[in-house]
Protein backbone atom coordinates (compact mmCIF):
# COMPACT_ATOMS: atom_id res chain seq x y z
CA UNK A 1 0.00 0.00 0.00
CA UNK A 2 1.22 3.58 -0.55
CA UNK A 3 2.90 4.95 2.54
CA UNK A 4 2.81 8.69 3.16
CA UNK A 5 5.83 10.59 4.42
CA UNK A 6 6.12 12.17 7.84
CA UNK A 7 8.53 14.68 6.34
CA UNK A 8 10.35 15.02 3.01
CA UNK A 9 13.26 12.98 4.37
CA UNK A 10 11.46 10.34 6.47
CA UNK A 11 9.72 7.58 4.51
CA UNK A 12 7.79 4.98 6.43
CA UNK A 13 8.80 1.40 5.93
CA UNK A 14 6.40 -1.50 6.52
CA UNK A 15 7.59 -4.50 8.48
CA UNK A 16 8.67 -7.58 6.56
CA UNK A 17 5.33 -9.34 6.22
CA UNK A 18 2.44 -7.81 4.23
CA UNK A 19 -0.01 -8.80 6.97
CA UNK A 20 1.15 -5.80 9.02
CA UNK A 21 0.68 -2.79 6.80
CA UNK A 22 0.88 0.76 8.08
CA UNK A 23 -1.53 3.67 7.98
CA UNK A 24 -0.73 7.33 7.56
CA UNK A 25 0.31 8.86 10.84
CA UNK A 26 -0.53 12.52 10.26
CA UNK A 27 1.66 15.23 11.73
CA UNK A 28 4.29 14.87 14.39
CA UNK A 29 3.14 16.78 17.46
CA UNK A 30 5.96 16.34 19.95
CA UNK A 31 9.17 14.54 20.71
CA UNK A 32 8.84 11.48 22.92
CA UNK A 33 9.48 11.92 26.63
CA UNK A 34 12.10 9.36 27.58
CA UNK A 35 11.40 7.23 30.68
CA UNK A 36 13.28 7.73 33.91
CA UNK A 37 16.40 5.69 34.51
CA UNK A 38 17.86 3.42 31.87
CA UNK A 39 17.55 4.59 28.29
CA UNK A 40 18.76 3.26 25.00
CA UNK A 41 19.45 4.41 21.48
CA UNK A 42 16.09 2.88 20.53
CA UNK A 43 14.30 5.10 23.04
CA UNK A 44 16.21 8.17 21.91
CA UNK A 45 15.03 7.53 18.36
CA UNK A 46 11.30 7.64 19.15
CA UNK A 47 8.92 10.55 18.50
CA UNK A 48 5.36 10.90 19.73
CA UNK A 49 2.40 11.71 17.49
CA UNK A 50 -1.37 11.83 17.87
CA UNK A 51 -3.66 10.66 15.05
CA UNK A 52 -7.33 11.11 15.84
CA UNK A 53 -8.90 12.47 12.63
CA UNK A 54 -9.80 15.84 14.14
CA UNK A 55 -7.52 17.65 11.72
CA UNK A 56 -9.89 16.92 8.83
CA UNK A 57 -7.59 14.47 7.07
CA UNK A 58 -10.02 11.54 7.46
CA UNK A 59 -13.71 11.16 6.56
CA UNK A 60 -16.20 10.32 9.27
CA UNK A 61 -19.28 11.29 11.22
CA UNK A 62 -19.38 12.88 14.64
CA UNK A 63 -16.22 11.83 16.47
CA UNK A 64 -15.77 8.62 14.47
CA UNK A 65 -13.27 8.81 11.62
CA UNK A 66 -11.99 6.09 9.34
CA UNK A 67 -9.43 5.25 6.67
CA UNK A 68 -11.02 3.23 3.87
CA UNK A 69 -8.62 0.92 2.02
CA UNK A 70 -11.38 -0.92 0.13
CA UNK A 71 -13.51 -0.22 -2.92
CA UNK A 72 -16.65 -0.06 -0.77
CA UNK A 73 -18.47 3.16 0.02
CA UNK A 74 -18.72 3.76 3.77
CA UNK A 75 -21.63 5.73 5.27
CA UNK A 76 -20.41 6.27 8.83
CA UNK A 77 -23.45 8.28 9.86
CA UNK A 78 -25.71 5.40 8.84
CA UNK A 79 -23.52 2.90 10.69
CA UNK A 80 -23.68 4.97 13.87
CA UNK A 81 -27.48 5.10 13.63
CA UNK A 82 -27.77 1.33 13.52
CA UNK A 83 -28.87 -0.60 16.59
CA UNK A 84 -26.05 -2.96 17.50
CA UNK A 85 -26.85 -5.74 19.91
CA UNK A 86 -25.13 -9.10 20.33
CA UNK A 87 -26.93 -10.95 23.14
CA UNK A 88 -24.89 -13.29 25.32
CA UNK A 89 -25.06 -14.96 28.73
CA UNK A 90 -23.08 -13.81 31.75
CA UNK A 91 -23.11 -17.41 32.98
CA UNK A 92 -20.85 -18.75 30.21
CA UNK A 93 -17.64 -17.65 28.47
CA UNK A 94 -18.50 -14.84 26.06
CA UNK A 95 -15.16 -13.24 25.14
CA UNK A 96 -12.03 -14.78 23.66
CA UNK A 97 -8.78 -12.80 23.49
CA UNK A 98 -6.22 -14.05 20.96
CA UNK A 99 -2.97 -12.83 19.43
CA UNK A 100 -2.27 -13.51 15.77
CA UNK A 101 1.05 -11.68 16.21
CA UNK A 102 1.66 -12.44 19.86
CA UNK A 103 5.38 -11.74 19.87
CA UNK A 104 4.84 -8.07 18.96
CA UNK A 105 6.45 -5.97 21.67
CA UNK A 106 7.17 -2.37 22.62
CA UNK A 107 10.21 -0.16 23.10
CA UNK A 108 11.99 -1.36 26.23
CA UNK A 109 12.44 0.96 29.19
CA UNK A 110 13.90 0.63 32.67
CA UNK A 111 10.78 -1.05 34.05
CA UNK A 112 10.18 -3.37 31.10
CA UNK A 113 13.47 -4.52 29.64
CA UNK A 114 13.55 -7.67 27.52
CA UNK A 115 15.84 -9.55 25.17
CA UNK A 116 14.39 -9.31 21.65
CA UNK A 117 13.83 -12.50 19.69
CA UNK A 118 13.37 -10.38 16.55
CA UNK A 119 13.06 -6.68 15.77
CA UNK A 120 10.61 -5.18 18.30
CA UNK A 121 9.46 -8.69 19.19
CA UNK A 122 9.92 -11.10 22.05
CA UNK A 123 8.51 -14.52 22.92
CA UNK A 124 8.51 -13.50 26.59
CA UNK A 125 4.82 -13.02 27.29
CA UNK A 126 5.57 -10.68 30.19
CA UNK A 127 6.59 -8.01 27.68
CA UNK A 128 4.70 -8.57 24.41
CA UNK A 129 1.05 -8.05 23.47
CA UNK A 130 0.08 -11.19 25.36
CA UNK A 131 0.71 -9.16 28.52
CA UNK A 132 -1.65 -6.51 27.14
CA UNK A 133 -4.29 -9.17 26.50
CA UNK A 134 -3.89 -10.42 30.06
CA UNK A 135 -4.72 -6.95 31.36
CA UNK A 136 -7.88 -6.87 29.29
CA UNK A 137 -8.83 -10.38 30.38
CA UNK A 138 -8.49 -9.39 34.04
CA UNK A 139 -10.69 -6.33 33.73
CA UNK A 140 -13.43 -8.04 31.71
CA UNK A 141 -13.60 -10.93 34.16
CA UNK A 142 -13.73 -8.50 37.09
CA UNK A 143 -16.74 -6.86 35.46
CA UNK A 144 -18.51 -10.22 35.34
CA UNK A 145 -17.96 -10.96 31.65
CA UNK A 146 -16.45 -14.42 31.42
CA UNK A 147 -13.34 -14.09 29.27
CA UNK A 148 -10.84 -16.65 27.99
CA UNK A 149 -7.33 -15.65 27.01
CA UNK A 150 -5.49 -17.79 24.44
CA UNK A 151 -1.79 -17.06 24.95
CA UNK A 152 -0.55 -19.00 21.93
CA UNK A 153 2.09 -17.10 19.91
CA UNK A 154 0.67 -17.69 16.45
CA UNK A 155 3.55 -15.82 14.81
CA UNK A 156 6.30 -17.91 16.41
CA UNK A 157 8.47 -19.52 15.27
CA UNK A 158 7.17 -18.45 11.83
CA UNK A 159 5.46 -15.15 11.04
CA UNK A 160 4.00 -16.44 7.77
CA UNK A 161 0.71 -18.25 8.23
CA UNK A 162 -0.03 -16.58 11.56
CA UNK A 163 -3.65 -15.78 10.67
CA UNK A 164 -4.31 -19.39 9.68
CA UNK A 165 -2.89 -20.60 13.00
CA UNK A 166 -4.91 -17.98 14.86
CA UNK A 167 -8.06 -19.21 13.13
CA UNK A 168 -7.33 -22.72 14.40
CA UNK A 169 -6.95 -21.34 17.94
CA UNK A 170 -10.25 -19.47 17.63
CA UNK A 171 -12.13 -22.45 16.23
CA UNK A 172 -10.78 -24.75 18.93
CA UNK A 173 -11.82 -22.35 21.68
CA UNK A 174 -15.32 -21.99 20.23
CA UNK A 175 -15.69 -25.75 19.84
CA UNK A 176 -15.00 -26.02 23.57
CA UNK A 177 -17.06 -22.92 24.45
CA UNK A 178 -19.87 -22.37 21.91
CA UNK A 179 -21.10 -19.45 24.00
CA UNK A 180 -18.25 -17.22 22.79
CA UNK A 181 -19.65 -14.25 20.88
CA UNK A 182 -16.73 -11.81 20.93
CA UNK A 183 -13.17 -12.40 19.73
CA UNK A 184 -10.58 -9.67 20.33
CA UNK A 185 -7.36 -10.11 18.36
CA UNK A 186 -4.85 -7.87 20.15
CA UNK A 187 -1.90 -6.49 18.15
CA UNK A 188 0.39 -3.48 18.15
CA UNK A 189 1.18 -1.39 15.08
CA UNK A 190 4.57 -0.22 13.78
CA UNK A 191 5.68 3.07 12.26
CA UNK A 192 9.35 3.23 11.29
CA UNK A 193 11.11 5.55 8.84
CA UNK A 194 13.90 4.69 6.44
CA UNK A 195 16.33 6.34 8.86
CA UNK A 196 15.22 4.00 11.65
CA UNK A 197 13.17 6.56 13.53
CA UNK A 198 10.11 5.17 15.33
CA UNK A 199 6.83 6.92 15.96
CA UNK A 200 4.58 6.13 18.88
CA UNK A 201 0.93 7.16 18.93
CA UNK A 202 -0.13 8.80 22.18
CA UNK A 203 -2.96 10.63 23.92
CA UNK A 204 -3.06 12.37 27.28
CA UNK A 205 -5.76 10.70 29.35
CA UNK A 206 -6.34 11.49 33.02
CA UNK A 207 -2.95 13.14 33.36
CA UNK A 208 -1.13 10.11 31.97
CA UNK A 209 0.24 9.29 28.54
CA UNK A 210 -1.62 6.43 26.88
CA UNK A 211 -0.88 4.55 23.68
CA UNK A 212 -3.49 5.32 21.05
CA UNK A 213 -5.74 2.46 19.97
CA UNK A 214 -6.92 1.52 16.50
CA UNK A 215 -9.69 -0.83 15.42
CA UNK A 216 -9.03 -2.63 12.14
CA UNK A 217 -12.28 -3.59 10.39
CA UNK A 218 -12.15 -6.41 7.87
CA UNK A 219 -14.39 -6.91 4.84
CA UNK A 220 -14.88 -9.44 2.06
CA UNK A 221 -13.00 -7.18 -0.36
CA UNK A 222 -10.19 -9.70 -0.58
CA UNK A 223 -12.51 -12.40 -1.91
CA UNK A 224 -13.07 -14.40 1.29
CA UNK A 225 -16.63 -14.93 2.53
CA UNK A 226 -17.63 -12.32 5.11
CA UNK A 227 -21.20 -11.30 4.31
CA UNK A 228 -21.94 -9.51 7.58
CA UNK A 229 -18.85 -7.29 7.62
CA UNK A 230 -21.00 -4.11 7.65
CA UNK A 231 -22.48 -5.25 10.97
CA UNK A 232 -18.97 -5.68 12.36
CA UNK A 233 -18.03 -2.23 11.13
CA UNK A 234 -21.13 -0.78 12.80
CA UNK A 235 -20.05 -2.44 16.06
CA UNK A 236 -16.54 -1.03 15.70
CA UNK A 237 -18.02 2.43 15.06
CA UNK A 238 -20.11 2.20 18.22
CA UNK A 239 -17.04 1.21 20.24
CA UNK A 240 -15.07 4.05 18.71
CA UNK A 241 -17.83 6.52 19.52
CA UNK A 242 -17.97 5.38 23.14
CA UNK A 243 -14.20 5.47 23.59
CA UNK A 244 -13.96 8.96 22.11
CA UNK A 245 -16.74 10.17 24.41
CA UNK A 246 -14.93 8.84 27.48
CA UNK A 247 -11.33 9.43 26.45
CA UNK A 248 -11.03 12.04 23.68
CA UNK A 249 -8.00 11.45 21.48
CA UNK A 250 -7.35 7.85 22.46
CA UNK A 251 -8.64 6.33 19.22
CA UNK A 252 -6.99 6.48 15.82
CA UNK A 253 -9.39 6.38 12.85
CA UNK A 254 -10.86 2.94 12.13
CA UNK A 255 -8.82 1.19 9.44
CA UNK A 256 -11.23 -0.49 6.98
CA UNK A 257 -9.41 -3.19 5.03
CA UNK A 258 -10.10 -5.73 2.27
CA UNK A 259 -8.87 -8.71 4.31
CA UNK A 260 -11.25 -10.24 6.83
CA UNK A 261 -8.70 -10.98 9.62
CA UNK A 262 -10.72 -13.94 10.95
CA UNK A 263 -13.52 -11.58 11.95
CA UNK A 264 -16.10 -13.72 10.17
CA UNK A 265 -16.13 -16.34 12.94
CA UNK A 266 -18.27 -14.53 15.54
CA UNK A 267 -20.63 -11.54 15.38
CA UNK A 268 -18.45 -9.61 17.84
CA UNK A 269 -15.00 -10.24 16.40
CA UNK A 270 -12.57 -7.33 16.21
CA UNK A 271 -8.89 -6.54 15.70
CA UNK A 272 -7.39 -4.03 18.11
CA UNK A 273 -4.00 -2.35 17.60
CA UNK A 274 -2.66 -1.17 20.96
CA UNK A 275 -0.04 1.48 20.28
CA UNK A 276 3.00 0.98 18.07
CA UNK A 277 6.43 -0.52 18.57
CA UNK A 278 7.56 2.94 19.69
CA UNK A 279 5.22 3.00 22.69
CA UNK A 280 6.19 1.69 26.09
CA UNK A 281 4.50 -1.34 27.59
CA UNK A 282 3.10 0.82 30.40
CA UNK A 283 1.45 3.14 27.87
CA UNK A 284 -0.07 0.13 26.12
CA UNK A 285 -1.31 -1.43 29.37
CA UNK A 286 -2.96 1.82 30.39
CA UNK A 287 -4.89 2.27 27.16
CA UNK A 288 -5.82 -1.42 27.04
CA UNK A 289 -7.28 -1.17 30.54
CA UNK A 290 -9.38 1.83 29.50
CA UNK A 291 -10.60 -0.03 26.43
CA UNK A 292 -11.52 -3.16 28.37
CA UNK A 293 -13.40 -1.16 30.99
CA UNK A 294 -15.42 0.76 28.38
CA UNK A 295 -16.06 -2.31 26.24
CA UNK A 296 -17.12 -4.24 29.32
CA UNK A 297 -19.79 -1.66 30.11
CA UNK A 298 -21.05 -1.82 26.52
CA UNK A 299 -21.25 -5.60 26.65
CA UNK A 300 -23.07 -5.61 29.98
CA UNK A 301 -25.84 -3.63 28.31
CA UNK A 302 -26.16 -6.47 25.73
CA UNK A 303 -26.19 -9.33 28.24
CA UNK A 304 -29.34 -11.41 28.39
Amino acid sequence: MPIEDYSPSDVLLPEDAPEEELVSAGEEVSEAVLPQGQTSQAQANVAAIQIDGNDGSYPGAGTVYYKNETDYQIDMEDLLNQNVSIPFSLDEPAVLIVHTHGSEAYTPDAANWYTPTDTDRTTDTNYNVVRVGAEMEKILNEKGIKTIHATVLCDSPSYNGAYNRALEVIQQAISENPSIKFVIDVHRDAMITSSGKKYKTVAQIGGRQAAQLMLVAGTDGGGLTFDDWPDHLAFAAKIQQQMNALYPGIMRPINVRAARFNQHVTPGSMLLEVGTSGNSLDEALYSASLFADALGDMLLDMAE
